[in-house]
């Protein structure tokens, strides 16, 4: 018997493995080539439909001036809300029940001190506006407005009777 010389044998081998897959290859792509349509006959909706699933779920703005136009613009976008809107979305949760001294709806004697105290009605709604001792500045919700604002303080004080 002769010797053989293993690494002739492993490079045909390798050779013979090599192009085997290099010919599929090309079959693949030959087949991928008859099944495109190609996008020149797509229709409208389809390629809407495609760039709605590709678009970008949100932005990242960090330039302050374009913050603010875009809040305004938010701001402008919703509807003003009622007093009793605001009321039950952002006040009622201290000014129901009282919590950390906020004064109940209701408590003539405790709302009648904080009308004289902060001068009406305005000095309330300034307050309100800031923040006050717990209070965070227009309750918590930035985007209200000051007429939102005013709505709310005029709609507890109507229900506390005065």
């Amino acid at each position: 018997m002769e010797p053989k010389n293993h690494d002739q044998v492993f490079f045909i081998n390798f050779g013979m493995v090599l192009g085997i897959l290099v010919a599929i290859a090309f079959v693949c792509a030959f087949a991928a080539r008859l099944l495109d349509s190609g996008n020149e006959h797509e229709e409208p909706q389809a390629q809407a439909r495609l760039e709605d699933r590709i678009k970008p779920v949100a932005t990242v703005v960090t330039d302050p001036s374009v913050l603010v136009k875009l809040a305004a613009a938010a701001q402008a976008a919703r509807p003003a809300m009622t007093g009793d809107q605001v009321y039950a979305k952002v006040c009622t949760g201290c000014h129901a029940a009282g919590v950390l001294g906020a004064p109940k709806v209701g408590d003539k004697a405790d709302w009648g001190a904080r009308l004289k105290s902060q001068g009406g009605v305005d000095g309330l709604l300034k307050k309100a506006i800031s923040g006050i001792n717990s209070m965070p500045p227009r309750g918590g919700d930035a985007s209200l407005s000051d007429d939102e604002m005013k709505g709310a303080i005029e709609h507890m004080l109507k229900q506390t009777g005065l």
